[in-house]
């Protein structure tokens, strides 16, 4: 992926689509024109707070790039390179995620609420106060994450790996497991009330104060 060659945009082809996607936005899309990116370089480039709700990103380069505040909301990210991105307070509320990589990318206080992810790889990432509420992942590595603080409640996972990450103070009631795999996890104080555990894998965790009530 990284040895593509991949667009730069200019300051004024930047500025001319952010211009036409808020106007798109702010019509319903009478006016303007959706953003549509794709093979572009935005990687170690300050993009903070910028506005790509409801836009398509397939096959993007945003590596290093300071995203925090950005609003991602519904929007689709197709194979994407985020790795040590900084998305701290990003909203990515009902967006699609599928075969990005977020690898040691920092997002504190990201909202993925209602997102669908299938196939994304965030090992090493920082999390720390993220929210998951109502979102879908499947074949999703969280390995190696730090998660203390998150909140995954009413979620549904399905082979989602979460080895030897650490999960503090997490929220996980009323979620749904299938085939997820906790090797050598610490995970501490934490609320799995509610949830369904039937093929959950906690071998070699660490599991202390964690409930389990009603699971």
């Amino acid at each position: 992926m990284k040895g593509k060659a991949r667009k730069k945009l200019s300051a004024d082809e930047w500025k001319h689509i952010l211009g036409s996607h808020h106007r798109w936005l702010e019509s319903d899309g009478t006016r303007g024109c959706k953003a549509v990116l794709r093979h572009c370089d935005f990687s170690n480039r300050d993009l903070y707070g910028v506005v790509l709700k409801r836009a398509v990103i397939s096959d993007v380069d945003f590596s290093g790039a300071n995203l925090r505040t950005a609003n991602l909301e519904q929007a689709e990210l197709l194979g994407c390179w985020f790795h040590q991105a900084h998305l701290q307070w990003s909203i990515l509320n009902g967006a699609r995620l599928h075969n990005n990589d977020l690898s040691e990318a920092n997002l504190q206080y990201c909202d993925f609420s209602n997102t669908i992810m299938s196939d994304d790889n965030f090992s090493g990432a920082f999390f720390h106060n993220a929210y998951f509420g109502n979102a879908v992942l499947q074949r999703v590595n969280l390995s190696g994450t730090n998660l203390r603080y998150t909140t995954w409640s009413s979620s549904k996972l399905s082979l989602v790996k979460f080895i030897a990450s650490t999960i503090q103070l997490a929220d996980f009631s009323q979620a749904s497991f299938d085939r997820i795999e906790f090797h050598n996890a610490l995970i501490v104080n934490t609320n799995f009330s509610g949830s369904n555990l039937s093929e959950v894998d906690f071998s070699t965790a660490t599991l202390k104060n964690v409930n389990f009530h009603d699971t």
